[in-house]
């Protein structure tokens, strides 16, 4: 259980609709709109921050990334085969979900 002091305040405006939703989630959880609301908040503001977290790179992985982009490596024996059958003849590739 959280003993720290709640001092903080944060104020918003929603819809009479959102509300009363806010309102019966919060009485079904058994819970003060103020803790429901509060609750839902922080559980997607930790979402949205491990998102962030894992779609950063370092430096210098950004620059080996960049790397393989400009400077790709030569085709393999089978990526020249399947070139040249591109070439030669008109084939279709069936993709199955």
């Amino acid at each position: 259980m959280n003993t720290a002091r709640k001092q903080e305040r944060i104020e918003f405006r929603t819809t009479e609709n959102s509300k009363q939703k806010l309102e019966e989630a919060a009485l079904v959880s058994g819970c003060s709109v103020s803790t429901f609301v509060c609750e839902a908040a922080l559980q997607k503001a930790e979402n949205v921050i491990e998102q962030h977290k894992r779609s950063q790179i370092s430096s210098e992985q950004w620059e080996s990334v960049m790397d393989a982009l400009c400077n790709p490596p030569e085709p393999t024996a089978l990526m020249r085969e399947i070139i040249e059958m591109s070439v030669e003849d008109s084939w279709e590739v069936t993709i199955k979900k």
